[in-house]
């Protein structure tokens, strides 16, 4: 057991009821368990609290064991000073403050119904730990925590975009050059295209976005693709030439080319063939990000990545190595999760860092418009929740965020449903 589960059963009182007596003998009546305290100090401020009929006012501390207390040297910091109550399962020792006044003591007492509960959530290893439970509570419930998953995931995106503001002088758009560079690996090269947005400023692209194949010749000579090989492709000697005019200019070092990744991966989603449409977008639209801004038209959004590199790549997927043609327009599912991945986090971090809420209800709207993504975690959800209607990328968003941060992290006590699998065990 352990002492988150003790906070969850004191927050919401799940413990047996009856008349309470602390262990030195006072009557005891909860009037307010009090609030939560991420921070420093007490487990819950602002409790209220009656020892034998007078009302006391302050906070609460929870441990396993009363012990506990000197262990964590409580009974030397201040902080604690104002503990009014001591919930413990345990009484094995009286405590004190740092003023050396007694702290009295209440061994909480929990219904066997909870622990079960609480046991068959930790001993789950299914999918999620609520699976065979979560279809008790009602579907407006488990909506409302995917639309809260949603906001928390934006909300750390949020984080990170203002570290990389920080980074940037608050240059926005070099922020979403960042963003955008990092989500054309589509996950299995996020990292080398995110080392490669870094190693070649937002500044330097912006300086050569005059023209497409400066941008290419820029991106593939950075990736480490124009490196160390003879080419006889007159296009590629002309890209090689262009990078070490830039190399020599801007003091550029290249990416070692072992960084990427091509195993198992189609084609049209090799790292080569994705620098080249990224070069395209920002030798098209330079400006990208303001367009955006001031874009209120979904489908507009969407065209803005839907140009093509030149000609030569309609028969390369890499320099120098020719196949059948193909079609060099990123596809309708890739630009989907670009605009999931860059063009809403971006917007949602704007609209909230410069207080303007109407560009992150614009964030939401682009969800909304955007059908369900398609990949495992959305289609287990789907078999786990057979009564609710998955609609657009805000609900899949969601989903995906509270199984990777929530149930794989084992978090059912911080999570909704966890929290109502338990509430009704109390219930029955």
């Amino acid at each position: 057991m352990s002492e988150d589960f003790l906070h969850f059963i004191w927050q919401h009182r799940l413990y047996k009821q009856g008349l309470f007596v602390t262990d030195q003998g006072h009557k005891i009546e909860i009037v307010h368990p009090g609030l939560p305290n991420t921070d420093s100090g007490p487990d819950f401020f602002n409790a209220k609290i009656k020892l034998d009929n007078v009302l006391w006012a302050g906070n609460v501390e929870i441990h396993l064991k009363a012990s506990d207390w000197n262990r964590h040297q409580h009974h030397m910091d201040h902080l604690y000073d104002n503990v009014v109550l001591h919930v413990v399962l345990e009484n094995d020792a009286d405590v004190h403050t740092a003023e050396g006044r007694s702290v009295p003591a209440w061994k909480i007492q929990i219904p066997q119904s909870i622990i079960q509960s609480y046991n068959n959530l930790n001993r789950h290893h299914g999918w999620i730990a609520c699976e065979k439970m979560i279809h008790y509570i009602p579907d407006f419930e488990i909506l409302s925590w995917i639309e809260r998953m949603l906001v928390e995931k934006l909300e750390r995106k949020v984080d990170i975009i203002e570290t990389l503001l920080d980074g940037s002088r608050n240059d926005w758009q070099s922020v979403f050059y960042v963003m955008l560079t990092r989500n054309f690996g589509f996950g299995l090269n996020g990292d080398p295209f995110e080392q490669l947005a870094r190693q070649t400023p937002w500044t330097i692209v912006a300086r050569n976005a005059d023209s497409r194949e400066k941008l290419e010749a820029l991106f593939l000579g950075q990736a480490g693709f124009l490196d160390g090989i003879v080419y006889e492709d007159e296009y590629v000697q002309f890209l090689k030439r262009e990078y070490a005019l830039m190399q020599k200019k801007y003091s550029l070092k290249p990416l070692p080319a072992h960084l990427w990744k091509f195993l198992r991966l189609r084609p049209g989603n090799f790292p080569t063939l994705r620098l080249v449409q990224l070069a395209a977008i920002l030798s098209h639209h330079p400006a990208i990000f303001d367009k955006i801004l001031d874009c209120q038209d979904f489908a507009v959004i969407s065209e803005l990545f839907q140009v093509e590199p030149c000609e030569y790549w309609n028969s390369h997927y890499k320099p120098d190595v020719k196949g059948k043609r193909h079609s060099t327009k990123i596809g309708k599912q890739a630009v989907e999760l670009i605009i999931i991945n860059t063009v809403v986090p971006v917007l949602f971090a704007y609209g909230k860092l410069r207080g303007l809420p109407h560009l992150r209800q614009k964030s939401f709207d682009l969800l909304e418009r955007l059908p369900p993504e398609r990949n495992s975690i959305v289609r287990k959800w789907g078999k786990t929740l057979p009564n609710i209607n998955i609609r657009s990328a805000a609900e899949t968003q969601g989903l995906v965020y509270l199984k990777k941060n929530y149930c794989d992290q084992h978090k059912c006590l911080r999570c909704r449903a966890g929290q109502k699998v338990m509430a009704q065990s109390f219930e029955v």
